[in-house]
């Protein structure tokens, strides 16, 4: 008789089954660790209807990926337009995704789902480029489309994971109800819209900080380069790119006043200043300082700034004495954008037992673009520049002294240009010597310079390619290719030809050219309503550096002609 063999579990050993079977199924699903990092975006590989079908009568959507995704990264990087009423129901998880809608879909509607590139797998890798399917509830489906770039201000590069939204006209710039159409930029700053009617849109770039859809106060925001921008068949791309940038309206404030010495008033601001050390600050400002009484007055006129404190500036006044006091006035700076700060009035405490002022020490020679050949060696005064020097904080009675190799005094002429800065006017063309002490101080700070001769000087530019009318409002701007903030030089095109003269030898550099069609010397980047366009503009980087005695022009070159707007990729002429 053939025998079978049979085994039997304990109550023990049941439960202990039965313990890992939950938590296998309970377990939470994490990526194995070990191993290389995952980098592969996750791909949609199936999904219900499929995209590009007609006649569509459903009440959900299925999506099917090619590994886990994360839900919530799901539910934040899904639209559908034309937009749904009600809140939408999500199901599934994994690598099935089931999304339910909330009511019945229009009839002879082509509907455009977009996943954006915020959705991500479980191991936090996201779309490279948002995901763009459709579907009709006719027999028809919408196959128009428009494409074009998102580029940054600054110095125009690619703006990825911006909302591109397609209003039907400029009167729904306001955002006050959703968009026709949505999609995203990918990595290269690029969008496409397909499915779309054939029509012209009103085209809005938008990074969306909250999710809501709409504009908001200091989100940044493109304005399109035409009002209206025809979607069609033919694969025709918009080479102007929308601009994105960040709108200021908002003035900055005064926050806070507090006394931080014996003579020292700190005022607070609520948005960091552009202020270099380099730069002189301007002048003008009105402050006038009173206690409780309004009896003792005074008018402070000595404001200075610190350049790693950017909030903060400094007013120095005479004794501060302990009780209530007020400052009021203004002050004659400006934000980024040009927005004044408001005239203010705050009153402030000042406690007993405030510090003395700390001592003025010397901070840095000025402008930091000053070098030496070699050690010990005299530093160079290009011709862009005034050379001086930064205190960290005001000082009466500075001791100058210019003398050449020789040791012969020069005569010299300084000038104060802020409560901390000074400069002074080139003394000789041969190498010379400054040397200056604080007051009350035997300490001597002293600096060897020599005047940049014409064989030390080049020239950069580019040619413009703008038809057979230059326009003369065409200006440029040149930058330090090491990211600083600081402008070096300004100029306006020479009939075709942009050109910088007298530059440092050696010089590496960015420029910006715009078309200044306002004339207030900087780009303007458009406005929604009502409808202006942003004035042209273009960057370029020189990859050589600037040689003496030679002008330096680059290869290529930048158009500024109103009827490249649209570049055809084939001869078909699209409709308006």
């Amino acid at each position: 008789m053939k025998r079978t063999l049979r085994h039997s579990f304990g109550i023990r050993e049941v439960k202990l089954l039965w313990a890992l079977v939950l938590l296998q199924a309970c377990a939470v699903p994490v990526p194995p660790t070990g191993g290389p990092p995952d980098t592969t975006p996750p791909m949609l590989v199936a999904s219900e209807p499929v995209s590009g079908s007609v006649n569509v009568v459903t009440d959900r959507l299925v999506f099917v990926f090619s590994e886990p995704i994360d839900r919530s990264s799901f539910q934040s990087a899904f639209s559908i337009t034309p937009e749904l009423e009600g809140p939408i129901d999500i199901r599934g998880s994994s690598r099935r995704v089931e999304v339910w809608l909330p009511e019945k879909l229009r009839d002879a509607t082509t509907y455009r789902i977009t996943l954006d590139i915020s959705l991500r797998d479980q191991r936090r890798v996201s779309l490279a480029a948002p995901v763009t399917l459709a579907f009709s509830t006719g027999s028809e489906l919408d196959r128009a489309r428009l494409s074009g770039r998102m580029v940054y201000a600054a110095d125009g590069a690619a703006a990825s994971g911006v909302d591109v939204l397609a209003f039907a006209s400029a009167d729904s710039a306001d955002m006050t109800e959703g968009p026709l159409y949505r999609t995203q930029t990918g990595t290269d700053g690029r969008f496409v819209i397909d499915y779309l009617a054939n029509r012209s849109f009103f085209v809005v770039g938008l990074r969306d900080a909250n999710g809501n859809r709409r504009m908001d106060e200091g989100e940044w925001v493109a304005v399109p380069p035409k009002e209206r921008i025809q979607a069609d068949t033919t694969d025709y791309e918009i080479t102007t790119p929308w601009v994105l940038y960040r709108p200021d309206r908002r003035s900055p404030t005064v926050e806070r006043v507090r006394a931080v010495a014996e003579n020292d008033i700190e005022i607070r601001l609520s948005e960091p200043l552009a202020l270099f050390l380099d730069e002189s600050m301007p002048d003008g400002h009105v402050l006038t300082l009173a206690d409780s009484t309004g009896t003792r007055r005074q008018d402070l006129a000595e404001v200075w700034f610190k350049e790693d404190r950017p909030r903060t500036l400094y007013a120095l006044a005479d004794e501060l004495t302990p009780g209530r006091w007020s400052l009021s006035g203004s002050l004659a700076l400006s934000d980024s954008s040009g927005n004044p700060i408001q005239d203010f009035r705050l009153e402030f405490d000042v406690p007993e037992g405030l510090p003395t002022p700390e001592p003025v020490d010397f901070l840095r020679w000025t402008p930091d673009s000053l070098y030496a050949e070699g050690e010990g060696a005299a530093r160079t005064v290009w011709p862009m520049e005034q050379p001086g020097l930064r205190l960290t904080r005001p000082a009466m009675g500075l001791d100058f002294s210019f003398a050449d190799t020789s040791g012969t005094v020069l005569p010299w002429s300084s000038i104060q240009r802020d409560a901390t800065g000074y400069v002074w006017m080139a003394v000789s063309e041969d190498p010379y010597a400054v040397m200056m002490r604080l007051p009350g101080q035997d300490s001597t700070f002293s600096l060897q310079l020599k005047t940049a001769s014409m064989r030390q000087l080049g020239a950069l530019g580019i040619t413009l390619k703008q038809g057979a009318q230059p326009s003369p409002t065409i200006k440029a701007h040149l930058y330090h290719m090491d990211g600083r903030g600081q402008r070096l030089a300004t100029t306006v095109a020479e009939g075709d030809l942009i050109l910088f003269r007298e530059l440092p030898g050696g010089l590496r550099g960015r420029i910006v050219v715009f078309d200044d069609q306002d004339g207030d010397d900087t780009w303007s980047p458009g406005s929604l309503i009502p409808y202006v366009p942003a004035e042209a503009i273009h960057w370029y980087t020189f990859d050589e550096r600037v040689r003496p005695r030679w002008d330096t022009i680059a290869s290529d070159s930048l158009s500024f002609v109103a009827t490249e707007l649209f570049v055809p990729n084939r001869s078909a002429k699209p409709g308006e």
